[in-house]
């Protein structure tokens, strides 16, 4: 034994829960979806039991802590906490969740004043989370005493490390197995003590690949999308933005699910050959550059604190929009297409292409889309490039208004290149009658 080094080590307890973070320990420990936890979430907010769900903040601010022993004292009328509630009032809180400066727009998940009854098996879960959370993120620190010897053989030095808890504190709360506490209780060892060797072996291991992504650590992926970008200008750019908020993520994994890119096997996330095939299409694209995400949340913050002016955003905005739409149209894998024969009439340099149910100039500056759907009619071939050629269409029949009437019309580009409808002129006949004299 080379050396016995023996310390005290205290450990934070956790910050109160924001949506994500609820929803990635729901995942992990309960199997719930992102979608079903924030359904749940909902659902006790609306029962009055829970306080605003959609929250990005994991902080209170101090008119809120106030309320803090309130919450605790109501808690000890819940039989599963009524203990440890009972044992944090006379105690002093801890005040790590508590900062101003971090609580956005909604301070983190709260139990409310209001006990809760009626509720189904899985909104119960989700409350007791909550619950579990206030009373950790309040309590005392867990204080370990950690070990960490060092014994010498054959001329190397090899680590033993144990820890023993001294006082659980926070960690009591919801009374976790030593294995979760990453308790490894040491032998009394002392310094030049010689010990006997036993046995000893060479393993040969392999590193192992990244495992598949489960809903939990998708969403710790979406909320820190830059930290993997090897630029250090775009990863600086994006260190406080993400993929999507709290309440968008999980609408985004389940349009993923909707929409047939991925699939879950067991609680792993599996892309579809749907899936991989859309990503080998657009991974280089300007659609899919996750920058372009976390500029946009930066602006829309800039916005807010007025710093930017909106029409400078909308702006930038439609261009992006102009441009993503023109590459991914060119894109043959994407959108089969065929040449009309017409020059666009709005540049006079392009060629407007047919795509199914819309005609686009090919010019990536111009783009002009003319749409076959009007009123619930399809404009023909013909239609299109008499259209393109002539500036107008001659008279149509088969449109139908939203009332579902039916009406006769010609299609025609107004100044912008926009379409438009134009009605001719009825012919009408008087009749005059009169009086002989």
């Amino acid at each position: 034994v080379s050396s016995v080094e023996r310390r005290e080590a205290v450990q934070e307890p956790p910050l109160l829960y924001d949506l994500t973070a609820l929803q990635k320990e729901a995942n992990g420990k309960l199997d719930f979806s992102a979608d079903k936890t924030l359904t749940l979430a909902q659902s006790l907010y609306e029962k009055k039991v829970l306080s605003y769900p959609r929250t990005g903040s994991r902080y209170i601010s101090e008119d809120v802590f106030e309320e803090i022993p309130s919450r605790i004292t109501l808690l000890q009328q819940y039989p599963r906490f009524a203990a440890i509630a009972s044992a944090l009032r006379d105690t002093p809180l801890n005040r790590r969740p508590v900062d101003d400066a971090k609580v956005t727009d909604h301070h983190a998940l709260l139990v409310t004043e209001n006990l809760p009854e009626g509720l189904s098996q899985d909104e119960r879960a989700i409350y007791e989370m909550v619950a579990a959370r206030l009373l950790e993120a309040f309590s005392p620190h867990c204080v370990k005493e950690m070990t960490e010897v060092a014994l010498s053989a054959g001329g190397e030095i090899f680590t033993l490390k144990g820890a023993v808890v001294k006082s659980a504190g926070w960690r009591a709360v919801r009374g976790e197995p030593k294995e979760e506490v990453e308790e490894a209780t040491l032998p009394e060892l002392q310094t030049d003590e010689t010990l006997p060797l036993l046995a000893s072996e060479t393993v040969e291991k392999q590193t192992k690949p990244k495992p598949l992504h489960t809903e939990a650590t998708l969403l710790s992926a979406m909320e820190t999308a830059g930290k993997d970008i090897e630029d250090d200008a775009l990863r600086q750019a994006l260190k406080d933005c993400g993929i999507g908020t709290p309440a968008t993520r999980a609408a985004i994994i389940e349009t993923l699910f909707k929409r047939g890119y991925m699939e879950r096997c067991k609680k792993s996330l599996v892309p579809t050959e749907k899936g991989l095939a859309l990503y080998s299409v657009v991974k280089t694209m300007r659609i899919a550059d996750v920058a372009m995400t976390g500029e946009w949340e930066k602006n829309l913050a800039r916005i807010e604190r007025g710093e930017l002016p909106a029409d400078t955003f909308r702006r930038e905005i439609e261009a992006y929009t102009r441009e993503i739409t023109s590459e991914l149209l060119s894109c043959d894998k994407l959108f089969s297409r065929r040449d009309s024969g017409c020059k666009c009439p709005k540049c006079g340099t392009g060629s407007m292409q047919f795509y199914g149910k819309v005609v686009r100039c090919d010019n990536a500056e111009c783009g002009l889309p003319v749409f076959r759907l009007k009123a619930n009619r399809t404009l023909s071939d013909d239609e299109i490039k008499e259209l393109l050629t002539d500036g107008h269409t001659k008279l149509l029949k088969g449109f139908k208004s939203k009332q579902g009437k039916s009406f006769d019309a010609i299609v025609a580009f107004d100044g912008d290149y926009n379409t438009t409808f134009v009605f001719p002129e009825r012919k009408t006949s008087r009749k005059f009658s009169g009086r002989k004299k």
